[in-house]
């Protein structure tokens, strides 16, 4: 985005706006693990909420207070899964940087277990015919043997992002963590998008059933208000907004912050109006992974602009009554549409 003068001018907040509390419960968190009480926290939110940039922030305050910080990120591969992915980007920079003194301190059947995803400890493979479940069982343990190493000189953070696509393995290795981990100085943060979590998403069963385990904390960012959005505006524009600026972008962006800074980077004369193509693709993308049904009962409720009865739809859509309904379950399920407390439906 450019200033009047066509200088750029930046698009983003240096600024950490907000999420006093959660920041709160995640120094908590890591203050646990320092003392020996392997503590666990689940961050929720929709996408562009502000996850990462809390995670961010977080990371730089365990840093700084000696924490050891390992990064993973689980990824969408169009349907393909890696196992371990996000484990294996947050534990190869470590492995990498062992010299083979340090390597060979760790247990012969530790480095062997890790072989398959860290071939850089030296350690020997398993058989490939060994049972599946008797490999992945000693996998885990030797992780946490390695977790809790680390953890010997100080507390250890694990950060995995994005869990809402990650693989069965990464799913398995999180339960086996938090029910596991008994003394290790060990803090694991995961973030995950809330609004990808239709009713049939295997990770819902599963934050369902680890909620409910010991030094487990599940967090859930909300937007930003008005309040905390102009913070936002004046971190990125160097001053206060204009007051119609700032009152238009939070009615279209409603609070989100990366849709608050994609629409202000988006316009040429800064009056927060265009759609940009970032967030069209985005919300586009959502929509086509629906089915036929829901994509043309969302396409329904687009053309008419405003909040539609289930008859509506089923007179506009051109749907058996039946696929409206199932269509429209859906669209509510993935978080396209909302249905208000009069029975009608709208964006979310």
């Amino acid at each position: 985005m450019r200033d009047n003068d066509g200088v750029p001018r930046r698009v983003s907040s240096e600024t950490f706006v907000g999420r006093t509390a959660e920041l709160g419960l995640l120094e908590g968190v890591l203050e646990r693990a320092a003392a020996g009480r392997p503590a666990f926290a689940f961050v929720g939110g929709e996408s562009g909420v502000g996850k990462t940039r809390l995670l961010r922030e977080f990371e730089a305050r365990a840093r700084a207070l000696d924490a050891r910080v390992l990064l993973g990120q689980c990824l969408e591969l169009g349907g393909a899964q890696i196992p371990y992915a996000p484990l294996v980007a947050a534990l190869r920079p470590l492995a990498r940087g062992l010299d083979a003194a340090e390597s060979e301190r760790l247990p012969e059947a530790t480095r062997n277990a890790l072989a398959e995803l860290l071939p850089e400890l030296g350690g020997a493979e398993t058989r490939a015919d060994e049972e599946l479940k008797a490999r992945q069982g000693r996998l885990f343990e030797a992780i946490l043997a390695l977790l809790e190493r680390l953890g010997r000189g100080g507390p250890v953070l694990l950060a995995i992002e994005d869990l809402h696509w990650a693989d069965g393995s990464t799913r398995d290795f999180i339960t086996f963590l938090v029910r596991s981990a008994r003394e290790e100085r060990l803090c694991l943060v995961v973030t995950y998008r809330s609004d990808e979590l239709h009713r049939r998403h295997p990770l819902r069963p599963l934050l369902a059933e680890l909620e409910r385990a010991t030094g487990v904390e599940r967090i859930t960012l909300e937007r930003f208000d008005r309040g905390e959005l102009d913070e936002q505006l004046a971190g990125i524009l160097l001053q206060a907004a204009p007051e119609a600026l700032a009152q238009r972008l939070f009615d279209r962006s409603q609070g989100n912050p990366l849709f608050t800074e994609e629409l202000l980077a988006a316009t040429e004369d800064g009056d927060g109006w265009m759609l940009p193509e970032t967030l069209r693709d985005v919300l586009l993308a959502r929509v086509e992974r629906l089915a036929p049904a829901t994509q043309a009962v969302v396409r329904a409720t687009a053309v008419l602009d405003r909040p539609i009865t289930h008859g509506l739809l089923e007179a506009v859509s051109g749907l058996a009554p039946a696929e409206v309904m199932e269509g429209a379950r859906e669209a509510v399920a993935h978080q396209v549409l909302v249905t208000d407390s009069d029975g009608t439906y709208r964006f979310r």
